[in-house]
Formats: C-alpha cells, structure tokens, sequence
C-alpha cells in the first residue's frame, strides 16, 4: 500500500520560525511595532509567501525558565492555529509581563486583539 503524505495545518515546521538573530534585529528595527498589556508586536513584510514567527521572553518577564517556556509554547499555538491572520509578514512577539500563569483563553483574546492591528 502506498503511503500519502498529508501536510496538516496543525504543524509548525522550521520554515515558520525566525531563527537568526539578524533576521530578529532586522524586524525589531524596521518592523512596526503594536502593543497590548503584556505584549509587544513587531510586523514586518516578507516576500516568502507565508507568515513566521518569533519570541522573545527575557529573564525580566519571568526569572522562571519553566515559565518563559510555556509562554513560548503559548504564542506558538496562537500562532499555529491562526497562521492566515499574519498573511505574509514577519511576526516577533516580545513578552513584557509574566503571563504564565493566565489562562490560555484569555492570553489567545489578548494576541487576536493586537493581530488584528497588522495589515
């Protein structure tokens, strides 16, 4: 039997993540920049024809690694689940508060609210 590859779009493959520290500096710089309670947006067009993302979560957020990571884990799923909301843009969130301890319901209306901001 043959086997058919299905893409899903659940994934979040290594094309949609910003990696490079040049290419962050580059959005920073350049990007526009939008702001909620506990995050901060920078959007920057891209030519690939797809969104990626990047986070950025500082010890000042949370001396916690455990919960600078789950606030990763949380930006990547809304991320993940909303990738055609970003259209083809560049998309680094840095996190100013320590939300780790929100619930996801709440953190995902905060983020929807600010990704309605991009164009």
């Amino acid at each position: 039997m043959e086997k058919v590859a299905i893409e899903s779009d659940n994934s979040f493959p290594a094309k949609f993540k910003i990696k490079t520290p040049r290419d962050f500096r580059n959005i920073l710089s350049e990007g526009t920049k939008t702001h909620s309670e506990n995050f901060i947006l920078y959007v920057k067009p891209n030519s690939l024809g797809f969104p990626r993302l990047g986070v950025s979560v500082g010890k000042k957020a949370s001396a916690s690694s455990v919960r600078r990571n789950r606030m990763k884990r949380v930006l990547r799923e809304v991320f993940r689940k909303n990738k055609p909301a970003f259209y083809s843009n560049d998309v680094v969130f840095v996190v100013k508060n320590d939300v780790s301890d929100k619930k996801f319901s709440g953190l995902y209306s905060e983020i929807k609210k600010l990704v309605t901001r991009i164009k």
